[in-house]
């Protein structure tokens, strides 16, 4: 298939059965080559091995190895750690994306960090929201916090637990709010 022919391309509208969406596609093609190139790239095995070492003075867990988590600061196990793209966030969204997508996944090792999988969470949340690390770990605390406090009359009372102000509490958003908000002081308190 010549380039030029490419952007016709839409196997989605040849294979609807498959591919329901153009959107379905490209997550597919995004998941395929993470798994088919990302997670079997050998300078992504070297450095991760290369970036590990013996665990700090007093640590009492079961791992051998492991390392800082470049976001976290907390030092975990070598197989509860990723490599994370440094500059990441590249889409995959048409044609025209796919070779800078695949040349994102074969990155060098001046590219990569390790971190920790729930670090790595919030960072790809933070990128793909445009906020900061903290913005988005304070978010996903208070997504986790809705999810597992289910139902408005319920976060009301535990929230005025909590000491919110119940003047803030008036409807789901001001209650996102103020519960942002009082994750963030108990997160990071020096902000």
């Amino acid at each position: 298939m010549i380039s030029s022919d490419l952007e016709d391309y839409k196997p989605w509208e040849l294979y609807p059965h498959i591919w329901k969406t153009e959107s379905q596609f490209w997550t597919w093609l995004r998941g395929a080559l993470r798994r088919g190139v990302w997670e079997k790239y050998p300078v992504k095995l070297e450095f991760k091995n290369e970036a590990v070492s013996l665990p700090p003075e007093g640590y009492t867990g079961r791992a051998k190895s492991g390392a800082i988590c470049a976001l976290s600061g907390v030092w975990e196990g070598k197989s509860k750690m990723e490599v994370d793209h440094i500059e990441g966030n590249v889409s995959l969204l048409s044609w025209s994306d796919l070779l800078p997508f695949v040349v994102h996944m074969v990155t060098t090792k001046d590219n990569m960090q390790l971190v920790t999988k729930p670090a790595h969470k919030i960072k790809s949340y933070a990128e793909r929201f445009d906020l900061t690390y903290e913005e988005a770990d304070v978010k996903k605390a208070v997504i986790a916090w809705q999810k597992e406090n289910k139902g408005v009359p319920k976060q009301r009372i535990l929230m005025t637990k909590m000491g919110i102000d119940a003047d803030l509490l008036t409807n789901s958003k001001t209650m996102k709010l103020a519960l942002e908000d009082h994750f963030r002081k108990k997160m990071y308190p020096t902000q």
